[in-house]
């Protein structure tokens, strides 16, 4: 990092937070550095984060480049970073239907030293909500559910016996509005992972949830929000979700390589996940096998590669899987009820091109990303077996798309 300027706040009485402005050699990229202490002696550091920044006064914007140049770049970035051993997986790019740039770079097993290849499959973390959302709304424009509903519509009380089911909505179950919290609980890291196969088998593990605030008022990131939507899923559409899911949005979005495998059963071409640990005898490598989830569900822990999820993005675009105005409800952002960067199961902005929608997915030996611009016809897919190395491909792709805007 090389150190550009630094700045602090100042409310009445010393300051509490600094902001430190960088530029990412790695990224090429301006980062801000946000230091936050204690208002009273000793100052001890409560948070450091960081995040995007604006082009510090006095620097030239660079101009804008044309989408085989985004492409070129960051094929070039990608290889860069994977041959210094920082990225492994797989990258798509795509501008207006059209597929620019796909990279396949790294390792999928390590005990075999097996290669990444371009439909090797890597687990999705998160992304799966976005799959849940989609399955929602299907069922709204189907007649079958509603936003408005209170999950007792669908749900007796073997499910969350310790909530008020009439104050959970569904829209709160997919915006993380809800005030429930994630079952990877005490409960869950105590438990064999070969308890938790099918959604309903998730029950003990919510039976002691409450509410942590009233729904509809906050946002907090809730995976259990997303596996309830699953259960209500199962009972509105009469079959089970991961059946659902196959029948209604992989299969016509054509994503043949898409499922929540059973990690117990032979599934063909999924990369293991990696850590790297530094210890007093150097780096080691320790994979996630039993750190992760038997199967994926509605809250994530499926797999896919990038262009089944080129193909779900496309997907969505077109109409296959919900008409446009199902599909702009999907999308849009709900300020009214505290979350004005969440949609149904997507996260949403705005850029200077416009709506970018999509989501990420983290978890050890995990990094994964699909980010839409809707208006703007782009579509970056990145899957990783290490963790946080997709953000940094994702970072350096949408930066390229942005320059000079």
């Amino acid at each position: 990092l090389e150190v550009y300027g630094a700045r602090t706040y100042d409310p009445p009485g010393p300051p509490t937070s600094a902001v430190l402005i960088v530029r990412s050699r790695t990224l090429d990229a301006w980062r801000a550095v946000v230091v936050e202490v204690e208002p009273q002696a000793p100052y001890a550091i409560t948070s450091v984060d960081m995040a995007g920044a604006r082009l510090p006064t006095g620097q030239t914007a660079p101009a804008p480049i044309d989408p085989p140049e985004v492409a070129k770049q960051l094929g070039a970035f990608v290889d860069r970073i994977a041959k210094e051993g920082r990225f492994s997986g797989t990258v798509l790019l795509e501008k207006d239907g059209k597929v620019l740039l796909t990279r396949a770079v790294g390792v999928a097993n390590r005990d075999f030293e097996a290669p990444v290849r371009l439909d090797t499959r890597f687990n999705l973390g998160s992304m799966n909500k976005m799959f849940t959302g989609v399955a929602c709304m299907q069922l709204v424009q189907q007649g079958k559910l509603s936003l408005e509903d209170p999950i007792a519509r669908y749900l007796d009380d073997t499910w969350l016996p310790k909530v008020d089911k009439t104050k959970v909505k569904m829209k709160h179950l997919l915006t993380h509005t809800s005030g429930l919290g994630s079952y990877f609980n005490d409960l869950y890291d105590r438990s064999s992972r070969l308890l938790f196969r099918n959604v309903v088998d998730y029950k003990p593990l919510v039976a002691d949830e409450t509410l942590k605030f009233e729904p509809g008022t906050k946002t907090a990131y809730s995976n259990t929000g997303m596996l309830i939507a699953g259960a209500v899923i199962e009972k509105a559409s009469g079959i089970d979700y991961f059946e659902y899911v196959r029948r209604n949005i992989y299969a016509p979005a054509g994503m043949a390589s898409s499922d929540s495998c059973e990690l117990d059963r032979v599934n063909p071409n999924l990369a293991v996940g990696y850590e790297k640990r530094m210890t007093a005898t150097g780096p080691i490598w320790r994979n996630n096998i039993f750190d992760h989830v038997l199967r994926g569900g509605p809250a994530g822990g499926g797999y896919s590669t990038v262009e089944d999820l080129d193909r779900f993005a496309n997907a969505l675009r077109s109409g296959k899987l919900l008409n446009a105005a199902s599909r702009d409800e999907l999308l849009r952002a709900r300020p009214e009820i505290a979350s004005p960067n969440y949609g149904l199961g997507f996260g949403v902005d705005q850029t200077p091109l416009g709506k970018r929608v999509g989501h990420s997915g983290g978890f050890l030996g995990i990094s994964a990303n699909l980010d839409i611009f809707l208006e703007a016809g782009w579509t970056v897919a990145v899957l990783s077996n290490l963790g946080g190395a997709a953000s940094v491909v994702t970072q350096k792709a949408n930066g390229l798309i942005l320059q000079g805007r």
